[in-house]
Formats: structure tokens, C-alpha cells, sequence
């Protein structure tokens, strides 16, 4: 939308307010009929060649709902038409003054309307269409317009009362204050039903959302114009609405190219045991001044077809007390040595009726990247008593590690989750505006 606005030429006209004589430029000359005045806020009829007739003034004074774009601007529209801004109105419900928005009358020559509307700083753009929609359980809270696969939910239901205006109009812009306007939404659209009351022919349009950067854009409006927007518009796009699929469709699909290549990689990598071994530990009397010191364990070699992550599991016969395992595995070539310590404690017993326990028997371990060549494990055990403890160790190359499929998932549904949460809180803050919203059928 940074397109040049090039309007359709079009002839315009001036004529003086009957009230205080002030000179008002008009753009439709063949049709508008109802203009307000900004000097003095009177609102008049005038069809040439009758004289102007004063039909008053408006409730309200422009600090109501306060102008943002300034008459005879002109603005490229998402319909690829250019518009001028003829009239401008501030509105507000009938049943709550403090709902109020304002409606921008867009006029595009020969005989084009279009309205762009502003609430809380949300902005729509607002265009006629011919379509005649059927609405699916109009008398519930639940009522939608089913249109193609979209499905357009009721959200709002309000006569409006025009409080004040500027400019000029094609018809006598207080007889919308006689319309029942129902809102159905579909963000970033809405489908909007007019019909005045008591009658069963409604008058639809089509809305579209715009970003204030949008429409300071079209109507090249300097920085800073518009204010930023309050809260959740009604059909404000959630975050990241436009990247939202392909989104889920890379991130699901990456996990999915995880998932097949660690089949794969099983497939081709089996799990191979290198050593299973079965020790007892024993008290080391010649280092007794440490407490429960055993003697050092010596495991049998074992050959690592690496480079290849290797698995330890670990299993110790406990009864009430606990062990730790300091683990040394040397390769027998290099002297290049891997540690890590592992602490058993298993404590149980029978209190107030019911039996307990806490702690683990078993641990296991991971080392990655461990390269090729033979090894054995030195094992260090350590115990608060010189009671024997006997226990199993086996050592796996080429293990499945489900763990860090696990993690490798969790990270690719990271941002989809964070994203997922944060549009439903804004969905949530969405409906929280309306009378129609899932809390309220909650309630019912």
C-alpha cells in the first residue's frame, strides 16, 4: 500500500453553512445531500437548487471522538481503489455512551462508498456488498454466518447514535440511529448486518482489518498521527497470524525428520553390549581412617568401536543406606581417562500404618563421543558402613537415546507452543469485549 493514491478526477463544489456562513468544500456533487459543518457543528440538507435547510446540531463536539484523518485526504485502499475522506462521524452505542468509534465516509468517483472505522484505535476497512448471508441460529448467543469453510460468529448487537459529525454524506446519516447492527467476525474480517428495526431486510458489508501503519501509510500521514491501538480489536489478527501454519507445518515436520532418522540410525547403529559386569564391594582395611572406604573394583577390558556415545547402567542392592560410585574409565592405549559419580540411597519402613520408601536403587549414565579403542573401568566405591553391597554395571555402544530425541522434539515445539499460548490470550482478550464471547456461553 505505498502506491501513489491517484484519484479518479472528479469535480468538487463549495456552499456555505446557513448558520454561520462558513464555506464547505464537497466532493460528490451528484449525490451527497446531508452535510455538517466543521466550523459550527450544524448539520443541514442541501439539493441544489433548493436552499439549504438547517436541521440542527449535533449532540457532541469533536473532542468526543476525535478526528485523526483530516477531510479531502486520500488514501489507497486494500480494495486497490483510492478514496477520499468526505465525512467523518463519532458514534457510540445507544444503550452505552462510553462505546463509542468513529466512521470515516471514503469516496471513490464516479460513485463509490466506502467506511473506514476506528475503535480503541483499531482500524477497519469497510465496503457494500450485493451478497445476501443466511444466519445459522439467529436467535442464540451462538449464531454464525457459515461462509465457504469460515464460519463467521456473532460478537456484537447494537443500535448506534450519531453524536457528532463533519463533512458532507449521500443520505440523512440520523436515520442509522433507527438500525439494529449485528457484528459477526472471523478475524481479520467481519461480516456487518444492518436492517432497521422491525424489518427483515438487512443491508450486509464486508470489514477487514487494518494496522495503524496501514492506514497512516495510504493516507500518508506523518509519523506519530496515530496512536497505537488499546487492548484486543474485535478482528485484530492473533500473533504471527500470516506464519502461523507454515509454522506448525516445518516445526511438526522437522520433528517428524527426527523421529525417521533415529529409526534409521537404530537401524543401522544397533545397541551393542560391551560389558556386563557383577561386583560386590568390599571393605579396604588398608585405608580405613576413610569412612567405608572399599577397595578399588577392576573391570574386564572391553573393545568401543567409536567414535559412539557408550551407556552405563547401574544397579545396587540397598537397605536402608546408601552408596556412591565414583566411575574412572581409562583407555588402555592412551591413558585417556572419563569419569563421573553416581550416589545410590534407598531407605524404607512401616510408620503410622502404611509403608514408605524413598530414594533409587538404580542410575544410569551417558558419555558421547567416546573415541575407538579398549578400555576398563576402575570403580571406587564408598558407603557409610562395612556392610557388603552387591550390585550389576552394564556398558552399551551405539545406545537409542531416547533423551535427546526428546529434547531435540521439545526445542522444535518450543516457539509453536509459546505462540500457541500467546494466541490464546489474545483470542481470550478478544472475546472478553463481547456479550457472545465462549465465557459468557460458559455462564449459561
Amino acid at each position: 500500500m505505498s502506491e501513489t493514491a491517484t484519484l479518479p478526477t472528479a469535480n468538487s463544489a463549495e456552499l456555505e453553512c446557513p448558520q454561520c456562513q462558513h464555506r464547505i468544500t464537497y466532493y460528490d456533487v451528484e449525490n451527497s445531500t446531508h452535510y455538517a459543518c466543521p466550523q459550527c457543528h450544524s448539520y443541514f440538507e442541501y439539493e441544489d437548487p433548493k436552499p439549504p435547510r438547517l436541521l440542527g446540531k449535533f449532540q457532541a463536539g469533536p473532542e468526543f471522538q476525535p478526528q485523526l484523518i483530516p477531510l479531502g485526504a486520500t488514501g489507497l485502499m486494500p480494495d486497490g481503489q483510492t478514496y477520499r475522506v468526505v465525512g467523518y462521524s463519532a458514534r457510540a452505542e445507544a444503550a452505552s455512551r462510553a462505546y463509542h468509534w468513529g466512521e470515516y465516509v471514503l469516496f471513490c468517483p464516479p460513485a463509490t462508498y466506502a467506511q473506514l472505522a476506528v475503535y480503541d484505535f483499531h482500524w477497519s476497512f469497510i465496503r457494500p456488498t450485493k451478497q445476501l448471508y443466511k444466519v445459522q441460529f439467529p436467535t442464540s448467543r451462538s449464531a454464525y454466518v457459515a461462509v465457504g469453510d469460515q464460519d463467521y460468529r456473532i460478537y456484537n448487537k447494537y443500535s448506534p447514535v450519531v453524536w457528532y459529525a463533519v463533512g458532507e454524506f449521500d443520505y440523512d446519516i440520523r436515520e442509522d440511529e433507527k438500525l439494529e447492527v449485528t457484528e459477526h467476525i472471523d478475524p481479520p474480517y467481519m461480516l456487518v448486518e444492518e436492517k432497521a428495526k422491525g424489518d427483515a431486510h438487512a443491508s450486509w458489508y464486508l470489514a477487514e482489518y487494518m494496522t495503524r501503519k496501514q492506514v497512516a501509510t495510504a493516507f500518508n500521514l506523518p509519523a506519530g498521527t496515530l496512536p497505537p491501538p488499546n487492548g484486543t480489536g474485535a478482528i485484530e489478527p492473533a500473533p504471527g497470524e500470516d506464519t502461523w501454519q507454515p509454522l506448525l507445518y516445518i516445526s511438526f515436520g522437522l520433528a517428524l525428520v527426527a523421529i525417521v532418522l533415529q529409526i534409521l540410525l537404530s537401524s543401522v547403529y544397533s545397541p551393542n553390549t560391551l560389558l556386563q559386569y557383577n561386583f560386590a564391594t568390599e571393605q579396604n582395611l588398608a585405608a580405613k581412617d576413610v569412612l567405608g572406604q572399599s577397595q578399588v573394583l577392576v573391570t574386564p577390558s572391553f573393545t568401543v568401536n567409536g567414535p559412539t556415545a557408550l551407556y552405563f547402567d547401574m544397579h545396587v542392592g540397598l537397605d536402608n543406606q546408601w552408596l556412591e560410585l565414583p566411575v574412572s574409565m581409562v583407555n588402555e592405549q592412551t591413558g585417556q581417562g572419563y569419569e563421573f559419580t553416581k550416589t545410590f540411597e534407598y531407605y524404607h519402613g512401616y510408620e503410622g500404618g502404611e509403608s514408605w520408601s524413598e530414594g533409587s536403587m538404580n542410575a544410569d549414565a551417558t558419555l558421547a563421543q567416546v573415541p575407538a579403542g579398549r578400555y576398563h573401568l576402575n570403580l571406587y566405591p564408598q558407603s557409610e558402613n562395612t556392610t557388603s553391597l552387591s550390585g550389576q554395571l552394564s556398558v552399551t555402544e551405539h545406545p537409542v537415546l531416547q533423551s535427546n530425541l526428546l529434547l531435540l522434539i521439545a526445542l522444535l515445539l518450543v516457539f509453536p507452543v509459546l505462540q500457541f499460548i500467546r494466541r490464546g490470550y489474545h483470542e481470550s482478550s478478544r472475546w472478553t469485549n463481547s456479550d457472545y464471547g465462549p465465557q459468557e456461553n460458559d455462564n449459561e
